[in-house]
C-alpha cells in the first residue's frame, strides 16, 4: 500500500453515490413530469409564433383550441 493511502478505493464511489443522493433529494424533480411540461411549454411557444403570422379565420380557430387544450395540460401536470 502507498504511503498516505487512508481510503480503501471501494468506499469512494459509495461516498460519490452518497453525496449524488443527497444532491438530488434536495431537488426532488421528476424527470418525466419536467419532460411532459417542457414538451407542451414549446408546443404552446409554436403555437403562440403561428398565430401572429395566421390570416385564415379556420385556422387561427383551431390554433386558438390547440392553445386553450394545451394550456389545460400545462395545468394538469402542474397539478400532479
Amino acid at each position: 500500500m502507498a504511503r498516505g493511502w487512508g481510503r480503501n478505493e471501494e468506499d469512494l464511489p459509495a461516498d460519490k453515490e452518497q453525496a449524488r443522493e443527497k444532491a438530488e433529494g434536495a431537488t426532488a424533480v421528476d424527470p418525466k413530469r419536467a419532460s411532459r411540461r417542457r414538451g407542451i411549454e414549446l408546443s404552446l411557444a409554436r403555437v403562440a409564433e403561428q398565430l401572429e403570422t395566421v390570416t385564415h379565420p379556420n385556422r387561427r380557430e383551431g390554433l386558438l383550441a390547440a392553445r386553450q387544450e394545451l394550456e389545460r395540460q400545462l395545468a394538469e401536470v402542474d397539478r400532479e
